[in-house]
């Protein structure tokens, strides 16, 4: 044996070298440390000196002196010097006694010099680790020390593969060969021992921790790079989730934050650093990640190296079995296969595992975090877009109703006015589907792409080996038979990927549908359009399903087609290999073989999936590319030292505009509306400036102009340049510093408002001042409101703010703009959403007041008439152009009093009468934040069950599939499936049997996989015994017609499998969306829109694609199981004590991982719903983030939502490698301990190929059931959350049928009634009584949140009473059906909502109105003027006298002041009137629509309905005065025909100074309702009896409706006041206070 000899040599010799040359780094150290010599690079760092020393600290993170102290290295420390000691002293021992007897364990060579020194190399090596043990570093040095750990972990596998092969087998054979001496024994038993101590040696420098603990702000760190080698190759270091899991429910605080290479923040930094070298988008991907798909491929290729050891170790184990057969004794060269056949499959299972975490971790989750922030990041960057999912900001400001491609076109009848609409809705989609959809494929593509790779290597090697068992010619054959399918697979691709790109279109409909109904619930609600929109939706989500379906047939068709490939491959070799060698077949290549083809046809099922991938995710990079290269939003001003324009003309950015590197400068198509032209402006620095003018002049593009968030098409836009961001908000400011002059702040027309408290809304990221921030509250009247609020100011406003009413959320967006440190205050129309007195009370204190001094603050309104005396500028628009300007002076003192008096009373009313709540509230501060921790949990985070799936999520699902029919045919078709694989092993048996001489065919020995599923042989000898007689032709025949079979029945089972899933799915989405549309208007205001969509979609999706295939895939694993345990009767007694023993080690491990992976999965399907809320929330409310410089803030929330996102994803995946690399090791050492079984028992070669088969096929099926049994578990999860929301309470269904003619009147009768919004919340309104007559008009009127809304609300059944009732023409509205009720109502709310689509369809959805009534109706609201009306110059001047109102009040406080009117022409309105076309297209939510355009076609709307009850809430809040007018009397006219009730709340008393009867709310009672000239005089005379009683002396206990009483707390007394007076107070705080008394009392006078 000299060949061994110098092998072992060889081996022995390069041991001592490696060892020696890992030793020297060791001994290298410990001689510097010991000349006092230190090298840096590893040193801890002492980032403070009170910490002490030994505090470390890396690029991950900083570790605390609670991670230093629990690191410890003593356990292994103890270990590895126990494995070394005992190491050595066997090494000794062995060499003590082979020295002894002067002989060597290989048979007595003659010695040589090179023999003896390799005969010392153990020792030597042993030595030397040793030494290295020694030299390890006691203290601190943490990364030194776990560098030298790895040396000594490389040093001790070199010495263990030595000595494995330099005495292994010689061992193995001392103690199993028979007539070996004792000495030789010992010998063999000690070489044992060296090579397991090797082995610990191994596992006790790979348990030595790297580093201690380190936290990212206050965060742990995870702790792949903290612990042990040995836990990173068990991925165990995210035990603390395993933990947790048994415990608790888990949270995603429970997570450890993502390493530093994972933060996406630093991810998208370091591709942007390399961006600059240019290149499309998925070059520049791959280049970023050149070294992790480097990686990738080159586990591939050693993946598909050792997928072939397996057959390799398998086909010569049983060779040797057949070679002993003459004789008992044991083979010792058998142990060595069976060694082999361990080893192989371990290294298979730890690279597929490493493999599936490199995929994972440095390329599945950072590639979706840098796209996901490059998007985010884009988006910032870009004009305001609304996003899906999110109701966007209705203002003139925040809408950018010219910004989208529907603006351009709008008012033409060209084509381009319907693609201009299409592209606005298709990049709105487009936005929100870069951040989810896109970023998704390019990730899926990164875990898939090693397929192309591995199918390649597979083909290449599986292909070798069976030219070397088969020969070339049936090989070549049956490839040559398979490539005939590669043209038709290739077109059939192509069209499978067309189809696909078309179902992606549908389910983009469906989400746009979804989130637009999600948008304009409220208006869903009102009309009563629930079934309307529900079958909309519907009717989307079948035109998919469909598409789905022929998109499952056409995968049906590719698999098989594919399928046939392999197929064609076997049979054909099958066929050739026999007929060239007849008889001469052996078992062993006939099986073989069989496991190489399986090899083929893995290789070759991948090539489809990864061409789908391929295609998806090259078009998901186009589109971000597209999408990366649209043009940034450019500079538009210029630095200058005020707000000033010079010849500017600006528009509103188009869609077009941002898809051009250069934006063309030519703007022919650009319409009147969407621009302003010729400007010149300059506004006085650090006073008040006003800019007025009617409806849609253009003042919103006026503020949007100083912002920036226009195109400048020409002139100059001058604005004073910020300081850098960093400068502007030190931790603590002093008040002469807090306000920067150049800094701006924005107040939209709509308040964007963002979740968290009204507190967080208003200090807005600054510094929290008490003085400063209580002033605020003061000066936007928000003292008593947040004195009111359940929480205080810690109160959780919600998405949007919905908690709070539509004045408060203005205000408080008004005291976010005020508390700021900006000195240029922007503000649109902040006037219309709160009454008179409020609206004084904000202008004397918030506009003009202390907080407003030396700021700059432009102010757009309808509502000139409150701020002019205080405004030293004034700006009129009409039709997009200049009207004119004038320099005010501000009137002194003396002037100002009438104006101040009554506000000032007014605010130090309100000051004292809230002063008991705010000192409260100050007080109680901290425990307010408290409180508001305690509750985030369980009202603003996303619910999540606990525990295991719900049998009632399995038994909804079955119900919803069609029940048992469908999964009896979907078992009856698997079991066909498994009886046809076993009869294709049968029939290659036979084959194999008729055609050797030898006595034992080799059973099946090889798991069969065709396409992406398993499929396993199952091949038991029943018929061992029984010879059929026929021939080789007939068993080759019947083996191709099962093969064909096989592949016949693998179509008809994905296709049931696609049959049930989607009836399953219709059913599941039709309830939810059923449940979604009836849904408390509560609910849907509290539950985030990305929340809702997430279950419509990715949720949904689940339910689609995957639930039903991994039901049935798990139905298919326990059918195989169960057929294997039926043949494990003829397997002997080990294979099954072990394979129960298996089954108990893998149920332990399966438990454990299904109860950790079953919270991250719930946790991780809820991770991604936070990035789409605030994605949503900051593009509706860009432009204000933008004006308040805080995008970087809102980049770096963003930031941490993707990690948060990602840490979800790491921990989910982490769990997969957990089970996976157990399993996988299980499987291995059972499959060696059979082996070893039948390599010790003596076994025929027949009993122990079907043995080790089975033990393969048991290994792979357990596994196989287990993760199928998890699969499900967690898909049913996306069932569980579906049906979560299809089972949340709706509003009631039942009631009876409305007479055909109700309301025949319009009475409205209303008694007792009391309403709260919840049952724990104080009521709304306390005890309303009171009758409206058929016909009357009546004006509901109050303070802000006195109740108005919320009694509309009541009418709508929106709200229901908790006492009391409400009774139209006699029948109480509570019995009715709430579709008859709300059909038969009409009402125009606060906060109109427009639907997709045109002008047309927004009027008539049902399409059943001419155009003539559609025209005459826009024409009632003023939105169209009659054409060729002879009347129109007396009739409409009104709607154009906005500015002439102006200096009517001013006179009326001596203003000096006058004004220039120039009368806008006629013929240009019409030429430039969108409204004059119906089929104008219309944005989502009206958004290219101003909010009072909004309004009036919301009117307009309801005007054709004809209903006998309207409700106008505030319907012309944001329309300017003049057309307001206008449109009153035209109302007046039309409902006066048709007979209606009219309830109109309004804000405006001049709105209402003409109506039958006034209804007057105070704090949700009934003050007082009468006809205005009533109420008047009766509030007169009690005022004036008031006032002489306060001469008399009496005069403190005054009356408790006048303004000092406003401020009482809500005492008993306040219940029994009679409320005589309410309308003459609100009267006096009335800016129109003069002219309401002229027009109430003036007009009964001249009537008398």
């Amino acid at each position: 044996m000299l060949e061994q000899d110098v092998l072992d040599e060889i081996f022995g010799l390069a041991a001592i070298l490696v060892v020696g040359l890992l030793t020297a780094p060791a001994i290298g150290r410990t001689l510097r440390e010991c000349s006092v010599i230190r090298r840096g690079g590893y040193s801890p760092v002492n980032t403070n000196s009170e910490d002490g020393p030994g505090l470390y600290e890396d690029e991950d993170g900083e570790a605390n002196e609670e991670s230093i102290k629990a690191y410890s290295d003593m356990r292994p420390r103890i270990a590895l010097w126990l494995s070394v000691l005992v190491g050595l002293g066997a090494t000794v021992a062995t060499r003590v006694l082979t020295f002894s007897h002067n002989e060597s364990l290989k048979g007595g060579n003659r010695s040589t010099l090179l023999s003896d020194v390799v005969s010392w190399a153990d020792l030597a090596s042993w030595t030397l680790v040793l030494v290295q043990c020694a030299c390890l570093p006691i203290r601190n040095h943490y990364l030194a020390k776990f560098r030298q750990a790895v040396l000594g972990l490389l040093s001790s596998l070199s010495l263990a593969i030595s000595l494995a092969v330099r005495h292994g087998f010689d061992a193995i054979a001392s103690l199993s060969e028979p007539g070996r001496d004792q000495q030789e024994k010992v010998v063999g038993m000690l070489c044992l021992v060296q090579l397991a101590a090797a082995v610990a040696t191994c596992c006790a420098f790979a348990a030595f921790p790297r580093r201690p603990d380190v936290y990212d702000r206050d965060r742990l760190v995870d702790q792949q790079h903290t612990l042990s080698l040995l836990s990173l190759f068990s991925y165990s270091w995210n035990s603390m989730v395993f933990d947790i899991a048994k415990e608790r429910q888990m949270q995603i605080g429970d997570m450890p934050s993502p390493d530093f290479a994972t933060r996406s923040r630093n991810l998208e930094s370091k591709f942007e650093a390399r961006r600059g070298k240019g290149g499309p988008l998925w070059w520049q991907l791959i280049r970023a990640y050149a070294n992790e798909l480097a990686l990738q491929w080159i586990l591939t290729l050693v993946i598909a190296f050792l997928s072939l050891f397996p057959q390799v170790v398998l086909y010569n184990f049983l060779s040797r079995i057949e070679t002993r057969q003459d004789y008992t004794s044991t083979d010792p060269a058998l142990f060595v296969w069976v060694l082999g056949l361990l080893l192989s499959q371990l290294l298979q299972v730890g690279v597929s595992n490493w493999l599936r975490w490199i995929t994972a971790s440095r390329l599945e989750i950072p590639v979706g975090s840098l796209v996901q922030s490059l998007v985010f990041s884009k988006a910032l960057k870009q004009h305001e877009t609304a996003a899906p999912g999110h109701k966007e900001d209705k203002g003139e400001a925040n809408g950018k109703r010219g910004r989208d491609a529907t603006q351009e076109g709008v008012g033409s009848k060209d084509r381009k006015a319907g693609r201009g609409g299409g592209k606005e809705k298709e990049t709105r989609q487009s936005v929100i589907n870069h951040m989810k959809l896109d970023s998704a494929r390019v990730t899926i593509f990164c875990m898939y792409n090693n397929n192309f790779p591995m199918a390649l290597f597979k083909l290449a090697f599986a292909g070798g080996f069976l030219v070397r068992l088969m020969g070339w010619t049936p090989v070549l054959s049956g490839l040559g038979a398979a490539a005939l399918m590669v043209p038709l697979s290739t077109l059939m691709s192509k069209k499978y990927s067309s189809l696909h790109f078309s179902l992606m279109k549908y389910r983009d409909g469906k989400a746009h549908l979804l989130t637009e109904a999600l948008q304009g619930m409220r208006q869903i609600r009102y009309s009563a359009l629930e079934q309307h929109w529900e079958d909309k939706i519907l009717a989307s989500r079948n035109e998919e399903l469909r598409q789905y379906w022929r998109v499952a047939i056409w995968q049906c068709l590719l698999v098989f087609i594919v399928n046939m490939g392999p197929l064609l491959l076997a049979s054909v070799a099958f066929s050739v290999y026999v007929w060239e060698n007849g008889t001469h077949i052996r078992a062993s290549v006939i099986f073989t073989s069989l496991g190489l083809f399986d090899q083929l046809d893995e290789a070759v099922a991948l090539l489809p999936l990864l061409q789908m991938y391929l295609v998806e995710a090259w078009t998901s990079a186009v589109r971000l590319e597209k999408y990366f290269n649209q043009a940034d939003k450019a500079p538009v001003s210029k630095r200058g030292d005020s707000v000033s324009f010079g010849d500017a003309t600006v528009a509103w950015p188009k869609v077009e505009d941002a898809e051009k590197a250069q934006p063309d400068a030519t703007e022919q198509a650009r319409e009147a509306h969407s621009m302003l032209r010729d400007i010149t402006l300059d506004f006085p620095s650090g006073e008040l400036s006003v800019i007025t003018g009617k409806t849609g002049s253009g003042k919103s593009l006026l503020l949007a102009a100083i912002l920036g968030e226009v195109e400048l098409l020409a002139g100059t836009v001058r604005v004073p340049t910020p300081p850098p961001a960093d400068n502007a908000s030190p931790r603590h400011i002093t008040e002469s510093d807090w306000i920067i002059p150049q800094l701006k702040a924005f107040v939209s027309q709509t308040p964007w408002i963002e979740g968290g408290t009204v507190k967080e809304n208003i200090v807005f990221g600054l510094p929290f001042v008490e003085e400063r921030y209580r002033k605020v509250l003061h000066a936007c009247a928000l003292e008593k409101d947040i004195g009111l609020l359940v929480d205080g100011d810690q109160t959780e406003v919600g998405p949007k703010g919905v908690t709070l009413s539509g004045g408060q959320r203005w205000r408080t967006a008004l005291a976010r703009a005020l508390y700021s440190r900006a000195g240029i205050i922007i503000l649109d129309d902040v006037l219309s959403a709160v009454d008179a007195h409020v609206g004084r009370l904000i202008v004397d204190e918030a506009l003009t007041g202390e907080l407003a001094q030396g700021r700059t603050r432009i102010l757009a309104t309808h509502h000139a008439e409150l701020v002019l005396p205080r405004a030293s500028y004034l700006v009129r628009l009409c039709e997009g152009a200049l009207e004119s300007v004038e320099c005010l002076s501000p009137p002194q003192a003396t002037t100002a009093i009438p104006a101040a008096d009554g506000a000032e009373a007014a605010g130090s009313s309100l000051a004292s009468g809230a002063a008991s709540p705010r000192a409260q509230n100050g007080h109680n501060g901290h425990s307010a934040m408290e409180k508001k921790d305690k509750k985030t949990s369980s009202q603003d985070e996303e619910q999540r069950e606990f525990g295991r799936v719900k049998w009632k999520v399995y038994k909804a699902y079955y119900k919803a599939s069609g029940g048992a029919l469908s999964w009896i045919f979907g078992i009856a078709i698997l079991l066909l499936g498994h009886f046809l694989s076993v009869a294709r092993a049968w029939s290659l048996k036979e084959l194999s049997q008729q055609a050797t001489t030898e006595a034992t065919p080799l059973p099946s020995s090889i798991a069969y996989t065709a396409a992406a599923s398993q499929i396993y042989i199952s091949a038991p000898d029943f018929t061992a015994g029984q010879g059929s007689g026929r021939g080789i032709a007939f068993w080759m025949a019947a083996y191709v017609t099962i093969y064909f079979l096989i592949s016949l029945v693998q179509v008809l089972r994905v296709m049931t499998f696609f049959f049930v899933g989607m009836k399953a799915a219709r059913v599941l989405f039709q309830q939810m969306t059923h449940a979604i549309l009836r849904a408390p208007l509560r609910w849907i205001d509290t539950v985030p829109a990305g929340r809702i969509l997430n279950r419509f979609t990715s949720d949904t999706f689940t339910v689609d694609r995957r639930l039903a295939n991994q039901t049935f895939t798990f139905l298919r694993s326990v059918l195989f199981l169960a057929i294997i345990i039926g043949t494990s009767l003829s397997v002997s007694f080990y294979v099954i004590f072990f394979g129960v023993l298996l089954f108990t080690l893998y149920a332990h491990i399966a438990r454990a991982y299904i109860d950790a992976a079953r919270e991250v999965k719930r946790i991780n399907s809820i991770s991604h719903s936070p990035i789409y809320d605030q994605f949503s929330s900051v593009l509706s409310g860009l432009s204000t983030i933008r004006a308040f410089g805080r995008t970087q803030f809102y980049m770096d929330r963003m930031y941490d939502l993707i990690d948060n996102s990602s840490k979800a994803t790491w921990a989910l995946q982490l769990c997969n490698r957990w089970m996976g690399i157990r399993m996988g090791m299980l499987g291995a050492v059972f499959v060696s301990i059979v082996a070893n079984a039948v390599a010790l028992g003596g076994v025929d070669a027949a009993l122990a190929g079907f043995s080790l088969a089975f033990a393969l096929r048991y290994t792979n099926a357990l596994t196989s059931l287990l993760q199928a049994m998890t699969s499900v578990e967690l898909g049913f999860n996306a069932c569980e959350r579906v049906l979560e929301y299809a089972e949340i309470e709706t509003e009631p269904e039942e009631g009876k049928d409305a007479p055909a003619a109700w309301p025949s009147e319009g009475r409205i009768e209303v008694e007792n009634l009391t309403v709260a919004y919840a049952k724990d919340l104080p009521p709304v309104l306390k005890n309303l009584n009171f009758t409206i007559e058929a016909g009357e008009r009546i004006g509901i009127v109050g303070r802000t949140g006195a109740g108005k809304s919320s009694l509309a609300a009541v009418l709508f059944r929106l709200l229901d009473p908790r006492e009391g009732s409400v009774r139209i023409d006699n029948l109480d509205i509570s019995t009715l059906r709430l579709t008859q009720l709300r059909k038969r109502l009409a009402i125009i709310p606060q906060d109109p909502f427009l639907f997709s689509g045109t002008l047309r369809s927004n009027l008539d959805m049902e399409g059943l109105l001419d155009d003539y009534d559609l025209q005459a109706s826009l024409q009632r609201v003023h939105l169209v003027e009659p054409t060729g009306d002879p009347d129109r110059p007396t009739t409409y001047p009104v709607a154009a006298a906005a500015a002439n109102e102006i200096p009517i009040v001013t006179t009326d406080h001596d203003h000096p002041t006058t004004t220039t009117t120039t009368t806008p022409s006629s013929p240009k309105t019409d030429k430039t009137n969108i409204f004059t076309d119906l089929s104008t297209p219309v944005s989502t939510g009206g958004a290219n629509l101003s909010q009072g355009q909004r309004q009036l076609v919301c009117l307009a709307r309801a005007l054709l309905t004809r209903p006998k009850i309207v409700v106008l809430d505030e319907a012309t809040s944001a329309v300017d005065r003049g057309t307001d007018s206008a449109i009153q009397a035209s109302l007046r006219k039309e409902f006066a025909a048709a007979g209606c009730t009219v309830l109109v709340i309004a804000h405006r008393l001049s709105t209402v100074a003409d109506f039958d009867r006034l209804l007057v709310l105070d704090k949700g009672r009934v003050a007082e309702i009468g006809s205005p000239r009533e109420l008047l005089e009766a509030g007169m005379a009690k005022a004036a009896g008031n006032k002489e009683e306060e001469v008399g002396g009496s005069g403190s206990g005054s009356s408790t409706t006048t303004e000092g009483g406003e401020g009482e707390n809500m005492e008993e007394e306040e219940e029994e006041k009679d409320g005589t007076g309410a309308f003459w107070e609100l009267v006096q705080k009335s800016a129109e206070k003069d002219k309401l008394i002229e027009m109430i009392l003036g007009e009964k006078t001249r009537g008398e």
